[in-house]
């Protein structure tokens, strides 16, 4: 798909969609090499939801993102890429690039001495009524669901680990305490899948905190997830019995099982 300059090219500037090979003869400059690595990690940060992604043939399936770039049905978001890559690389090589953020002010959940009664309202826990699990069918509990566009950025400020404690866990807690299969390696392969596919698993998306960033420089950015949360989405999806979830979040999770009436 590589081509010299062409009249045309002015209107690509102009398209909110791109197709992967339009990224990458900019971003590589038709070099090989570069253009493998540079696609891997393009597809893996659709997969981590750094990156917005759609089909092209506008189906609804949610096919692999690595299948649809094979089959050269993907599509990327421009904006989502150019944030995703200058936060990479401080730059981006496609027209239409980020203009500065403005400061926003701190929303009052988020300031250091706020306490975990009222965080914001996607996890959001009742302040004062007593803690309860949720069994009501799947659909009440994504009443409000974080969509993909929604999902925190690399770049938006992040969390200190003082409040993400008052509000969540990290995703290695969850899936140490919440056994959903019985194999240690099988269950990490199950929760990973759910929490690295939010796109596909839309529902678990309201239990989120904070988002994981990929290592760099030697620092990791895990997930954070409310154990409440979660607990309430394990029931309703029926992928454990309420009884034994309710038990793990009373020993693993005082903090987020504070009442006798959750039994």
């Amino acid at each position: 798909m590589n081509w010299p300059n062409h009249p045309c090219d002015p209107y690509w500037d102009e398209a909110d969609w791109l197709p992967p090979w339009y990224i990458l003869d900019r971003w590589c400059q038709r070099d090989e090499a570069c253009i493998q690595a540079k696609q891997q990690a393009l597809l893996s940060a659709c997969e981590r939801d750094e990156v917005q992604y759609r089909r092209s043939d506008g189906k609804t399936y949610d096919d692999p993102v690595h299948e649809l770039s094979s089959r050269g049905k993907l599509l990327i978001h421009r904006q989502s890429f150019n944030q995703w890559c200058t936060a990479l690389e401080g730059k981006t090589p496609l027209a239409g690039g980020l203009p500065p953020a403005p400061v926003a002010p701190m929303p009052s959940w988020a300031h250091p001495d706020h306490t975990r009664s009222a965080p914001p309202a996607a996890v959001t826990t009742p302040p004062t009524a007593p803690a309860r699990i949720d069994t009501a069918a799947p659909e009440t509990l994504a009443a409000d669901p974080i969509s993909v566009s929604d999902a925190p950025s690399p770049v938006e400020a992040r969390l200190t680990l003082v409040e993400l404690r008052k509000r969540g866990v990290t995703a290695d807690e969850i899936i140490r305490a919440f056994r959903v299969k019985v194999d240690a390696q099988q269950n990490q392969k199950w929760w990973t899948e759910r929490f690295t596919n939010p796109t596909r698993y839309k529902k678990i998306l309201s239990a989120r905190v904070q988002k994981g960033q990929a290592s760099r420089g030697g620092q990791h950015f895990p997930s954070w997830w409310d154990p409440f949360l979660i607990a309430s989405w394990l029931i309703a999806e029926r992928h454990m019995p309420r009884d034994r979830v309710v038990r793990i979040l009373q020993q693993s999770f005082p903090d987020f099982a504070v009442n006798d009436h959750l039994l």
